[in-house]
């Protein structure tokens, strides 16, 4: 067997890209809340001394949480908390913990936005979402009735309650609940097909569940039922109507543990930023008299009449400059301007994605919700000549960035919208248009209790190839409740 060994050498070209610490850093202040970038400029300021924070608007009235941080952190090291290494393994505990990004309050502003009400339910429902607290109910927090003015006590209580019904059905369904109970039956009620007898045991008869066996449960019901019946002018109830034996029980059983006791698990209660001030990145006004595209000055073309002015939202930023004390310490000089540069850059590239979507949702801009159009980030990005990856930065669904508009406060995630074809398949319809189809047949007194398979089918008759799960989908997300319960 001849076995050899031989050495080749061969020329091989690769067209590889790098990115410089410079690029990083700019990309990262891209994706960065107005919090954590305040805290990085405050780092950055307390250990160059070539940077200069000329202005914070925020100064009068609160600390940087850096600093606070720092504060604590040599407190520690100096024996105050403990020995240097239990701080370290306090902080990597702290650090470890899973942050979910988005807040259930932003979560469900956002539908209670996309909802035709009047100013006053909007104003109570607000109110009713800030009051949660962080499992997504109001029984440590304030009364629900201490929001109500007192002049007509009758008819604001149906107000009261018509805008916790709605805030109720919001996605997630069960918040805004005295308790998990009280949570779970909700649910239940706005399931698309409850059981009968699931409903009986949520509605004041859950200690049968305990122990959770079909055996027991379903003696405790018959028992129930028949202590019922001896008493003394004993009327009907609803437990007559129900069958009852260890099959119906296991079946009432599986659904109610098909439900989440805990409805806002999963949404951050405390993302670090006051959740009735979001990150406004950018304003979108209209301005008088008609004008060309000029993106790079934030305007876009309107109608004859006016055009849109997209202004970059600076104010919770503190505004920073070069320290003329320290011109001469080139090295931090150099360090200071990449900061800068890097702010400058987040400024432009959020103002020309916001230039992109306004050309692309003035239909939403004219008219208001229920106007969008299929966008997706790749759309923007190919028509700004940038990487897709850069668009999710500033419209990332976790994220906090929002968007003022006349219309109201919008994620910047909102106007990124998918769609359906339509039965030609040429085109797409969007999300929020079906959305609006739907609200529109289920108006008409004849189609109020119109199961969601029959509005399927309405939906396709009018163009729209959809399918039943996903107009379940669709009427959950508009906080809308079954045929059953319609």
């Amino acid at each position: 067997m001849n076995t050899s060994l031989r050495f080749d050498t061969r020329q091989v070209q690769k067209q590889v890209q790098r990115f410089s610490q410079i690029q990083i850093k700019a990309l990262n202040f891209l994706s960065m809340g107005n919090e954590a970038l305040r805290e990085e400029i405050y780092r950055e300021a307390s250990e160059n001394p070539a940077l200069e924070i000329v202005r914070d608007s925020w100064s009068g009235t609160e600390q940087s949480s850096y600093v606070e941080s720092r504060t604590s952190r040599e407190y520690r090291e100096q024996g105050v908390y403990g020995t240097s290494a239990e701080a370290d393994k306090f902080q990597k505990i702290m650090e470890s913990q899973e942050d979910y990004g988005e807040t259930l309050q932003a979560h469900l502003l956002h539908q209670l936005n996309a909802m035709k009400i009047s100013d006053e339910e909007n104003e109570l429902c607000t109110r009713l979402i800030y009051n949660l607290d962080k499992n997504g109910f109001y029984g440590s927090m304030l009364s629900p009735e201490s929001f109500l003015p007192k002049k007509n006590p009758a008819s604001e209580h149906e107000l009261l309650e018509r805008c916790l019904k709605m805030v109720q059905s919001l996605d997630p369904v069960g918040t805004c609940c005295r308790t998990p109970e009280e949570s779970l039956l909700i649910q239940a009620r706005l399931s698309e097909n409850p059981d009968p007898l699931a409903l009986f045991i949520l509605d004041g008869h859950i200690d049968f569940l305990n122990p959770p066996e079909p055996a027991k449960i379903c003696r405790k019901l018959t028992e129930y039922k028949n202590a019922l019946h001896k008493k003394a002018f004993a009327d009907t109830s609803a437990i007559d109507a129900l069958l009852l034996d260890e099959d119906s029980v296991a079946s009432a059983l599986k659904f109610i543990l098909s439900l989440n006791p805990h409805p806002a698990q999963g949404y951050n209660s405390d993302s670090g930023i006051d959740a009735g001030r979001p990150d406004v990145v950018l304003n979108i006004t209209k301005e008088e008299g008609s004008a060309e595209d000029d993106f790079e000055h934030g305007i876009v073309s309107g109608n004859n009449d006016f055009h849109f002015q997209v202004k970059y939202a600076s104010g919770a930023l503190p505004e920073v400059r070069l320290s003329p004390e320290f011109m001469l310490d080139k090295e931090n000089v150099a360090k200071a301007q990449v900061l800068i540069n890097s702010l400058k850059f987040r400024e432009s590239t959020i103002v020309l994605q916001g230039c992109a979507i306004v050309g692309a949702q003035k239909k939403f801009f004219f008219k208001g919700p229920g106007h969008l159009s299929v966008l997706t980030r790749r759309q923007v990005a190919e028509e700004l000549g940038i990487h897709e990856s850069t668009v999710s930065r500033m419209s990332a669904k976790n994220g906090s960035k929002y968007i003022q508009t006349e219309w109201g406060l919008f994620p910047a995630w909102y106007f990124f919208t998918s769609g359906v074809k339509s039965q030609s398949g040429q085109t797409k319809i969007s999300s929020e248009r079906i959305k609006q189809k739907m609200l529109a047949i289920l108006e008409k007194p004849e189609n109020e209790n119109i199961s969601d398979r029959e509005l399927c089918e309405l939906l396709n008759e009018k163009g729209a190839k959809i399918a039943r799960r996903t107009v379940t989908k669709y009427r959950s997300q508009l906080g809308l409740k079954n045929s059953y319960k319609r």
